[in-house]
Formats: C-alpha cells, structure tokens, sequence
C-alpha cells in the first residue's frame, strides 16, 4: 500500500493509466450488445439507409474500443498470461483490426456504389451470412474467413490464458474463451439468427472490463 503526500493510503492501481483501457472494453461490449439488436438486414436495399451507416459507424466504434480493451487487459497480467496471452491477444487484436475496416468499407464505400455497382455491394453484404456473390469481390472472402479464424482462435488462447494467469474473475475468461468458440456454431444457425452468437462475447468484455476498471483483478502479490 502506497502513502500519499496528504497521508491518506492509496492503492498501487489509483494512478496505473491500464485501468482506464477498462472503460472501452466496457462500452465495447455494451456496443457489441446493441448492435445486434439494431442492426439491419443485411441486402442492397438496406445499404443506402442512414440506419446501415450508423450501425457500420457504432462497429467501427466497438471494434476501435474492443482493441483498447483488450490490451489494457491484456497488458494487466502479460507476466502471469505468457506465451499463450501474447498468442491470443496478437490474434484477436488483428481480428478488431480487420472488423475496422470491413466496416469502415460498409459505412463510407459500400453506398457509393449502390448505383454503379450493385452486384458487388449485394456480395459484400452476404459475406458474412455464407450467400454466394455473383460479382468477385477479391479479397474480401479471404480476409472475412481468416478474421472469423483470428476471432476464434485468438479469443480462446486470450481465455485460456487468462484463466491460468489467475489475475481477473475466472469466470470472466471461461465466458470469453466459451464466447469465441461458440461462434463455429455460425455455420449451422441461419443469418441473422447467428447475430446472438455475439451476446456472450459482448457480456465478456463488459465483464473484463469491470474487473480492470475497478481493479478487483485479483493480482498476485498485490499488498
């Protein structure tokens, strides 16, 4: 326990600037919550919508505060998580970064093509929901398959990860490491009825988030 200058004690965390990164994994999740709920179909029709631009513009959001997120957590118990958290946050940290940008390409690309190029624009909106594009859409596919793998994969190792370190609820990373691989169920729920898969990931970064905002991680070693 650290002594202020005024005598009062303050905890090691009161001035550790990781514990705000709990604040954007916080409304990351709550964000990944509400999408869900507000989010458009995903055809032509609905691209050209100030409801398509808004949604794309809350992802880019949740995605930029999820990236945030998890690196404060991350970095909060990088000794204890090891080689496996450095894996597993390297891979779910390219998967925000990717969702970035597909929907910065939804928000600020896909509408100005609805006229000039609605094959394409129609492909880009099935992508996700496994619909076949009768335009080529180039490297989107590839890039889509291997964020679904990244969010998968690096969701799980962090989980793991994060439950041996011992810092945060263990709970917490169980849900997060269950939540990113509940997501292989996609391939069997009809779109958009897979769009719930994101509820549980959603709860866990809010929880996480909790957890590294208050502090009541649970460090080792902490006096």
């Amino acid at each position: 326990m650290n002594q202020a200058h005024d005598g009062k004690a303050t905890t090691p965390s009161a001035t550790n600037p990781i514990r705000w990164a709990g604040a954007p994994a916080i409304a990351a999740g709550l964000l990944y919550l509400v999408i869900q709920w507000i989010h458009p179909a995903d055809r032509l029709s609905s691209v050209s919508t100030s409801l398509w631009v808004v949604v794309a513009g809350l992802t880019m959001a949740m995605s930029l505060f999820s990236l945030i997120g998890i690196t404060g957590v991350f970095l909060r118990q990088a000794k204890e998580a090891g080689w496996l958290g450095w894996i597993g946050y390297v891979l779910f940290s390219l998967f925000w970064l990717v969702s970035f940008a597909f929907s910065f390409v939804e928000a600020f690309v896909l509408p100005l093509l609805v006229a000039d190029a609605p094959s394409f624009v129609e492909g880009m909106t099935g992508l996700f929901g496994g619909a076949e594009s009768a335009a080529p859409l180039g490297v989107f596919p590839s890039l889509a398959s291997l964020a679904g793998g990244m969010y998968i994969v690096g969701g799980l190792a962090l989980g793991i990860a994060t439950i041996r370190a011992g810092v945060f609820p263990r709970w917490a990373a169980v849900l997060l490491a269950s939540a990113a691989v509940a997501t292989i169920a996609a391939s069997f729920i009809p779109h958009p009825f897979d769009r719930w898969l994101a509820v549980p990931m959603g709860a866990a970064l809010v929880w996480l988030g909790a957890a590294l905002w208050s502090d009541r991680t649970g460090s080792r070693g902490r006096t």
